[in-house]
């Protein structure tokens, strides 16, 4: 009667189909931590790259595509729930207590499948709504249609044979997972078997024996995909149908009678193996045990190191060559696998709660559990290193081996990846999860840090110290790890990682800024006030053309022409009518006019002043004096207009020109010449220590305010050297400051020329901002070429470095007209 009632429940079990429907839950409740683990870090990378693009303005060393992020993560989800549903509860022996349920096997196979499905959709549904909404994929790069042309967009292949590639993937990794018990086993029997439609159409393209185009490749590997989600779908099943089947009766072996002497009775009785120390069984325990696994990492990173042999030796990548690329990537995720082999084989926490029992320290164990996995990677940047010396590293031999690194910046990568994966092995519970969320967080981690160094100038020893805080984590965390005991402290050691690696560069690009002293408050008050007051005014202002050099472009070379009537001809399109030239400040109604002149465009007035000069010198005429006098008078006009500009630019011009009419007047005008007109115009043209300041304070507080900036929004000469000293993703930041310095800076030799002061303080800070890294005494601020003649020393095309001329002898000269000598 008994036995009835049980037949008759389990058949009304069987056929009642809300009976599973905690099996349901139980499957979504496993596999939920996956899709928010994914989903979280894919939003936390899209957020970092769009803080780094804010911050530094776009200009950032390392970015991730967008687009391609959020296809990634999807594919990502496949890989990890097969192994996660299927995988994990084989290892917890879970799956045989599903087996001796009234479900079938095809049942239990298909909610599993149609869970993972389902959360597959999800992830997909996430990410093409992440998409876009920001935008992330431009349309007419990113085709929904199969064989679309790829673009910019990162994309390399359109979006159903993205959705349909996860799907393969998703199906195969339940295959593998259902025919191979061991999880880690599994994982890396998928990666092939994801790939095999890659490879698949890079055999069809090595067979063509022509590269194809990117709409060919797009429908090869569609049916690849398909041809594969049809062979694979079946064997899944059946797969699943013999493991969730009745297992096969051990067979007996009969007892053998072992003789005396026998080699089985010898080996019986031999003394066991004794160790030294308390480390050495633990490294004998982790090689013995992990065998299969350290041997599968090791053929990784040797396929990989074979694989960047080949492509270092050969200068074009096409069919099977081109492939070799995909097979880099297994070096960085077994240095990754092998962090997470430290606590997830022997490392385990039910497995060294064995070894706190009886008393070993948890330093030692540890130190034991890393010897083995830094042990293998030690010899592997050795075999690197040794390898790399007899690489020829030059694009014309092949641009792979052009940008191999160097044995340095290998280590730092890999003792960051290291470092992360076995820090996450130990804060994740779940072997899946820790292989998923590993190689993602050392990508991250990588790439902050690379950031860091190029972009923020984070010093070595910063690297280092976040290269070794995850290290340090699990060894303070070692004693509550053992014990079980680490919860939640684990997270607490967690966020103090997290703090470093993100804080620590942060804090130094912060320091970086701060070093720079900013300008006091009330000082800043008072020149904002002071240039608003000067940019009050309606005069007009007049750019002079000076250039002159488009006939000289516009010539054709001709080798057989006359040297000196080329010459002459040069001479002549260099040549400048003076008068004709300031005739636009001449012609204007209202008086007074600004002009604005460039440092090049001045070159061509200095030149041309200089040549009038040397024929006078040379004929003594009245022509050649009739020319020379053009030049003083022109130059009287532009001199004055030069000084009521409000751009500092023009001011160093002007500073430029009256060193030039001083040394004429001085040098070149003789005593019967002085009373002429253009004699005395240029006499009374030139200014005095205390004008000068005043157009100069203007001509910098004014300048300061538009940031350095003419009124056509250009930078013209007012690039610091300091800048290109400064990291990139710090400019932005130092910029202002740097300026803020200058202004001050500026101001300081200004009233010190006022003064005619020599104090050298001002002059020391302008060649820090002008000539970083240069000797102070041999720059143009020092005090032997500031006791030079300024005509001798000033710079002509270009301003290289403000207040060159500033409180000079030529400043304070009482000016006298005497005969050439």
């Amino acid at each position: 009667m008994t036995t009835e009632a049980t037949l008759s429940a389990l058949t009304t079990t069987r056929r009642e189909a809300s009976s599973t429907a905690w099996f349901w839950w139980k499957e979504t409740r496993q596999l939920a931590p996956l899709v928010a683990l994914l989903a979280i870090v894919s939003l936390l990378i899209i957020v970092i790259n769009a803080m780094l693009g804010a911050v530094t303005g776009g200009h950032v060393g390392f970015r991730l595509p967008h687009e391609v992020t959020m296809l990634v993560f999807p594919g990502l989800f496949a890989t990890g729930a097969g192994p996660l549903l299927v995988g994990q509860e084989r290892s917890q022996r879970t799956i045989d207590w599903l087996a001796l349920l009234p479900i079938s096997a095809k049942r239990i196979a298909t909610t599993k499948l149609m869970v993972a499905m389902a959360g597959l959709a999800v992830m997909w549904l996430f990410a093409l709504l992440v998409i876009t909404t920001f935008g992330l994929g431009r349309r007419e790069t990113s085709y929904w249609t199969i064989g679309g042309t790829t673009g910019y967009s990162g994309n390399p292949f359109s979006y159903p044979v993205w959705i349909s590639h996860s799907l393969f993937v998703l199906v195969a990794g339940f295959f593998v997972a259902w025919r191979i018990k061991n999880q880690f086993y599994s994982l890396i029997a998928l990666i092939p078997l994801a790939f095999s439609p890659l490879i698949a159409t890079s055999l069809v393209s090595e067979y063509v024996g022509r590269s194809l185009q990117a709409g060919q490749l797009d429908w090869i590997n569609f049916g690849f995909t398909l041809l594969g989600i049809a062979i694979v779908t079946p064997l899944t099943y059946r797969a699943a149908i013999g493991t969730l089947g009745a297992a096969d009766a051990p067979t007996v072996t009969p007892l053998l009678d072992v003789s005396t002497h026998s080699p089985a009775r010898e080996t019986n009785e031999a003394i066991p193996p004794t160790f030294g120390t308390q480390v050495a069984p633990i490294i004998w325990q982790s090689i013995c045990s992990a065998r299969g696994m350290l041997l599968v990492l090791v053929g990784m990173l040797l396929i990989s190191f074979l694989a960047a042999i080949q492509l270092a030796a050969v200068d074009r990548y096409r069919g099977i060559t081109g492939l070799l690329f995909w097979l880099l990537p297994l070096a960085p995720l077994a240095v990754c696998w092998l962090g997470v082999s430290v606590f997830k084989h022997d490392g385990a926490s039910e497995r060294v709660r064995f070894l706190a029992d009886r008393g070993v320290s948890p330093t030692k164990t540890h130190l034991a559990l890393h010897a083995v996995p830094i042990a293998i990677l030690c010899c592997s940047l050795l075999l690197y290193g040794l390898w790399n010396l007899t690489v020829v590293h030059r694009d014309a031999v092949s641009d792979f081996a052009a940008g191999l690194p160097s044995l340095v910046t290998m280590l730092m990568i890999v003792v960051w990846i290291y470092s992360i994966s076995q820090w996450v092995s130990q804060v994740v519970r779940t072997l899946i999860l820790s292989v998923i969320l590993a190689p993602i967080l050392s990508l991250v981690v990588v790439g902050w840090l690379v950031f860091a160094c190029i972009s923020l100038g984070f010093p070595i020893y910063g690297l280092i110290l976040c290269g070794l805080a995850p290290m340090v984590a699990t060894c303070v965390m070692m004693r509550r790890y053992m014990d079980t005991t680490d919860r939640p402290w684990t997270f607490v050691a967690g966020g103090g990682v997290v703090g470093v690696i993100v804080l620590l560069p942060i804090g130094f690009a912060v320091a970086q800024v701060l070093s720079v002293p900013a300008m006091d408050a009330t000082l800043r008050s008072e020149l904002l006030r002071e240039a608003r007051q000067e940019s009050v005014g309606s005069a007009p202002s007049v750019w002079l053309p000076m250039t002159g050099l488009a006939d000289d472009e516009m010539s054709r070379y001709d080798p057989f022409r006359d040297k000196m009537q080329e010459l002459d001809d040069s001479w002549g399109r260099y040549d400048l009518d003076p008068l004709e030239t300031v005739q636009p400040l001449q012609s204007r109604a209202s008086g007074e006019v600004i002009a604005h002149v460039g440092p090049w465009e001045y070159t061509r007035w200095h030149g041309n002043l200089m040549r009038a000069r040397i024929q006078w010198r040379q004929i003594q005429d009245d022509q050649a004096w009739t020319e020379l006098a053009a030049w003083l008078d022109a130059s009287a006009t532009l001199l004055p207009a030069l000084r009521r500009s409000s751009l500092l630019m023009d001011q160093e011009v002007a500073d430029r020109l009256e060193v030039l009419l001083i040394d004429t007047l001085q040098r070149d005008v003789p005593v019967d010449r002085g009373d002429d007109d253009a004699v005395q115009a240029a006499v009374s043209a030139i200014g005095t220590p205390a004008s000068r300041a005043a157009a100069r304070r203007r001509a910098v507080v004014v300048t300061w305010q538009h940031k350095f900036q003419d009124d056509r929004g250009r930078y013209l000469n007012h690039n610091l050297a300091a800048l290109e000293y400064q990291p990139p993703g710090l400019v932005g930041w130092i910029e202002p400051r740097l300026y803020d310095s200058l202004v001050t800076a500026m101001l300081e030799g200004i009233e010190a020329a006022a003064n005619h002061s020599d104090d050298i303080g001002w002059r020391v800070k302008l060649h820090q901002l002008h000539q970083s890294g240069g000797v102070f005494q041999a720059s143009h601020y020092g005090d032997e070429l500031r006791s030079m003649p300024a005509i001798a020393t000033m710079t002509l095309g270009a301003v290289n470095g403000y207040g060159q001329l500033w409180g000079r002898d030529w400043e304070y000269v009482e000016l006298q007209i005497r005969t050439q000598p």
